[in-house]
């Protein structure tokens, strides 16, 4: 089913996004990765050279600020010269803040977590989106977070910002219900990653939701039997 589409995972060298980037790969897809820093890409998936990998070849790092309008434009546009198409792109990138309240929180912290959280999201998919209607096919996941549904003390900058991803992945979504293409948004709780564990040494990592289930369940959302989710919010809480 996946065999020779074409993905872009951004945040691909993240711990969940390089779990989504092997297990996309194994399925036979050749995932772009938009990195500020080819020699961690290299080092991430362990590559012998500058294009392939040992075992999982179609995996591919292009420079790229994320952040960047033009950047992203020109990164997408590389991956339609190389490829002739762009089948799915999944928005992984992602930053969080200490807990501050809201008279603690200033300008700068909402516009950095609004470029870390929406902007990077919003880029990649305005300019995936014109290659997805001409193909008459696409499907963008985006990732957001629970406090962006579920109203949290101390993270507002946060939230908001993952609000604004599933919001956008939703009006897209009516906006485009009349084209093959789907947009979703899945919601974890806490991932268990390394940063995760270190942070909070003394919770249960049992509870926390694994990044190889948000890998399969990404694929689930690309496949066929999903062509008819559209704007949804998946929610993957683990048992926390």
């Amino acid at each position: 089913m996946f065999k020779d589409k074409v993905a872009i995972i951004t945040g691909g060298t993240g711990a969940l996004g390089r779990v989504i980037v092997n297990y996309f790969a194994a399925q036979g897809m050749k995932v772009y990765v938009p990195v500020r820093s080819m020699p961690e890409f290299m080092k991430v998936f362990e590559q012998t050279d500058e294009t392939e990998f040992k075992g999982l070849p179609k995996r591919y790092g292009l420079p790229c600020d994320a952040s960047s309008e033009m950047d992203v434009k020109e990164f997408c546009e590389n991956v339609v010269i190389q490829e002739k198409k762009i089948d799915y792109l999944i928005n992984t990138v992602g930053g969080y803040h200490p807990k501050k309240f809201i008279a603690e929180t200033d300008k700068a912290l909402i516009e950095n977590q609004l470029t870390l959280n929406f902007y990077t999201a919003f880029y990649f998919t305005k300019y995936v989106l014109n290659i997805f209607k001409s193909n008459n096919f696409g499907r963008i996941i985006s990732i957001g977070a629970k406090p962006a549904i579920e109203t949290t003390a101390g993270k507002f900058a946060y939230s908001m910002s993952k609000s604004a991803v599933i919001n956008l992945m939703q009006t897209l979504a009516e906006e485009h219900k009349e084209n093959n293409i789907t947009f979703n948004t899945i919601i974890p709780s806490i991932i268990d990653t390394p940063a995760n564990r270190e942070s909070m040494q003394n919770q249960d990592f049992s509870k926390w939701v694994n990044p190889q289930e948000i890998a399969e369940t990404c694929l689930f959302l690309l496949g066929n039997s999903s062509k008819s989710y559209r704007g949804n919010i998946i929610k993957m809480y683990g048992r926390v």
